[in-house]
């Protein structure tokens, strides 16, 4: 369990260190709090926390600092184990997700039960030698699941399986702009997932770097808050009942 919650934290820096925005908001924070710090300690830095109107008169430099701390503890928090923001960067999942939609990612959901068939999920890809966006993080749907066998032929998914061992053709009316050049025929281990986008035209997905590990999942779409004109619950999401 330590080591779990260690690379959940140890994730959740690389996720800031890989971020400028929640870099800059990092920087910040961190000059303040040794700002804080410096001034539980010398009159000089309160008197001057004081003039720059970050602290008042009255204002002893420890309630502030300990108001900080727990706030940046709290949000590190949620965001490492409840719920992450995420923009959409591209037009891989489209006509589902557009470029710079503002979502919310659940992440419990998945630490409760493993990912379904049509979920959306947001991932972490390390897959490939030599994949240009190993270390980013990406959003594709879910196809086929651990066990199962995927073939992609001429634009139609099959799925193999226990309960359909000779194949069914999964419903697709997501998508609207199909691919007939990608052919895969993969067979998922216990731990992996094959994603694909629902742009399958232009998504650089499991066709070309193979089956995603489990432990590279991070959330599946909860809300998308922006723009407020399609602001829905789990947009996006396709229950299949195979």
């Amino acid at each position: 369990m330590f080591d779990s919650l260690s690379n959940q934290v140890l994730s959740s820096l690389s996720d800031i260190s890989t971020n400028p925005i929640a870099l800059t908001v990092f920087g910040i924070i961190a000059v303040l709090i040794v700002l804080l710090l410096l001034a539980t300690v010398f009159p000089f830095w309160r008197k001057a926390l004081v003039n720059l109107h970050i602290l008042e008169q009255d204002e002893q430099p420890s309630s502030l600092l300990l108001w900080v701390v727990t706030v940046v503890v709290i949000v590190k928090l949620t965001q490492t184990f409840l719920v992450q923001p995420f923009i959409v960067d591209g037009g891989s999942m489209l006509p589902t997700f557009h470029n710079k939609e503002f979502l919310l990612v659940d992440k419990l959901s998945y630490r409760l039960h493993a990912p379904h068939r049509g979920d959306v999920a947001i991932f972490r890809l390390y897959e490939g030698d030599t994949n240009p966006y190993t270390g980013k993080y990406l959003i594709k749907r879910v196809i086929g699941l651990p066990g199962e066998r995927v073939v992609v032929h001429n634009g139609v998914t099959t799925i193999y399986n226990k309960t359909h061992p000779e194949g069914f053709q999964i419903d697709e009316s997501f998508v609207t702009s199909k691919d007939t050049t990608k052919d895969v025929d993969v067979t998922l281990d216990d731990h992996h997932y094959f994603m694909m986008g629902d742009n399958r035209t232009q998504s650089y997905d499991s066709r070309d770097w193979g089956p995603l590990d489990a432990s590279s999942m991070r959330g599946q779409v909860l809300f998308r808050l922006y723009p407020l004109s399609v602001a829905s619950y789990e947009p996006g999401r396709f229950t299949y009942t195979k």
